[in-house]
């Protein structure tokens, strides 16, 4: 069984002290065999916000894979922006942006949606383009089965209707066929601060809140995910702050059956 643990939206600048040390004892309790983290380590992409942010991956006592967001692109120098907009990610993060981590028991593939021009006013919006979507399929057509495979990108593949004004990720519905036709079993990612589960063509599609930062949705607290299991059963957890430490707020269920994953028991 694998054990998995997904955080999102760090947001340094605007994080919380208390809680990152609360989910670092968090993450001491569940021993992760890798720790995902899917976008917005920083809240303005500023030198000294990256430095947190690799100040904390540097404290990690597991392996981690990490893919960028929005809040990874300066949003006020634009020559930044639109010259060099990934010289800090790669000086202080990662020379990738778009990282795999390959076990015997599962593969994740990291995919880079934010941009740093769009047609649009909301340069917040993400995509997924065709040439990532085969880098995917390509990764994965290599994979030796079975294993669980895991999608992350920043942005949401699926919103509640009350968060639809948040846009879902550009391409999703040519990505999302052509995932749920590769087998793949988890797309997870962040972005609008609220967790959810929900499965879309037979894909299971997981996004956590803000784990540690003060930008929350009224009445949503900090949270994590942690996912347990393998390709033909998983346990998905999200773990709330409750003002001292995480504890668990859900417990779902899922099974893989011939036409895709399917929900089972919610506790």
């Amino acid at each position: 069984m694998s054990i998995i643990a997904h955080i999102s939206d760090l947001h340094f600048g605007r994080e919380q002290m208390p809680v990152i040390q609360a989910l670092l004892r968090s993450l001491r309790e569940h021993s992760p065999d890798l720790v995902i983290i899917s976008g917005d380590l920083t809240q303005r992409a500023t030198h000294r916000e990256y430095q947190q942010a690799k100040e904390f991956l540097d404290n990690l006592s597991y392996p981690y894979m990490v893919v960028p967001g929005n809040h990874d692109l300066s949003a006020h120098h634009i020559i930044e922006r639109f010259m060099y907009p990934w010289r800090k990610w790669r000086r202080y993060i990662s020379e990738q942006l778009e990282s795999v981590v390959e076990k015997p028991e599962f593969v994740a593939v990291g995919v880079n949606s934010a941009r740093r021009l769009g047609f649009y006013f909301d340069w917040s919006r993400g995509r997924i383009n065709q040439t990532q979507v085969r880098q995917v399929l390509e990764k994965f057509k290599n994979t030796a089965d079975p294993c669980l495979r895991i999608v992350v990108a920043h942005h949401p593949f699926w919103l509640p209707s009350a968060s639809l004004r948040r846009h879902l990720i550009g391409g999703r519905d040519e990505a999302l066929e052509a995932f749920s036709h590769a087998g793949v079993d988890l797309v997870l990612g962040g972005h609008i601060h609220l967790p959810f589960m929900k499965i879309l063509n037979g894909v299971l599609v997981s996004h956590a809140g803000t784990t540690v930062s003060n930008r929350l949705i009224t009445g949503q607290p900090n949270s994590f995910n942690m996912i347990y299991g393998n390709h033909i059963s998983l346990q998905l957890e999200t773990l709330e702050w409750d003002g001292d430490e995480f504890s668990l707020r859900q417990r779902q269920c899922f099974n893989k059956k011939a036409e895709g994953w399917a929900a089972g028991a919610t506790q």
